[in-house]
Parts: structure tokens; sequence; C-alpha cells
């Protein structure tokens, strides 16, 4: 019997991968030992098997005895699915601002922060 394991979020991989580990009769650390990692690291993937590079995943499914397949579905194709887009109206251009009058360099302190110091002796 071929079963079937389909998943479409990364809580299903984690929920698969130990099932997996535990139907093989397998600890953590006995499946790292195969694959070459830490029990740590067999840990990890199991808690966040988003973050497991692509090679070490298809390295672990193998020895799990599983492989990895993809499935076209039935569905409208994804030019159909797209949401319609909605005319809108023609944004209007933002105001440019208005030259300054002033000489450059007033521009430039003009754009300092000023910051408050406490008066000689108040300490």
């Amino acid at each position: 019997m071929v079963a079937a394991f389909p998943v479409r979020f990364p809580d299903q991989l984690r929920q698969h991968l130990r099932a997996l580990r535990k139907r093989h009769g397998l600890t953590q650390a006995q499946l790292g030992a195969l694959i070459g990692v830490s029990q740590a690291r067999i840990a990890e993937i199991e808690a966040n098997p988003g973050l497991v590079n692509f090679e070490q995943l298809m390295k672990l499914l193998s020895v799990l005895g599983v492989s990895l397949t993809l499935q076209e579905e039935a569905v409208a194709p994804v030019a159909a699915r797209a949401p319609a887009v909605k005319a809108s109206k023609p944004k209007a251009p933002k105001p440019q601002p208005k030259p300054s009058s002033r000489p450059p360099e007033a521009e430039a302190e003009s754009r300092r922060t000023l910051v408050a110091r406490p008066k000689k002796g108040s300490w």
C-alpha cells in the first residue's frame, strides 16, 4: 500500500517527519547518524523543516523511505485565478517644493536639529 502525505504548510511537514521517523522506530540520534548529522540537527529539522536546506531534506526523506512528488492540482489557470484589477483614476502629480530664495548655507543650517543644553551652573 502506498500512502500519500499531502503537504501545503510547514506545520504539516513537521508532523509527517516526526511520524515517519517514529514509524521506522528511529530515535532522533539514530536518524541523525544515518544521514550524518547530530541529534540536535534532527530536532531542529523536525521543529522547523522550512529552514532545512533542500539537499538535507531529500536525504532525510530518502532514509525514511519516502520521496518528494510534485503534483499539479486540477484548478483554473493562474490568469483566471488572479483577482480582477480595478480601474483607478490616474494619480495627480505631487506638488514640487518651491525653490527657496535663501542661500544654500542658510538652508542647511535651518535643517539642523537643535539640542537643549542645561545652563552653566544648573547641574
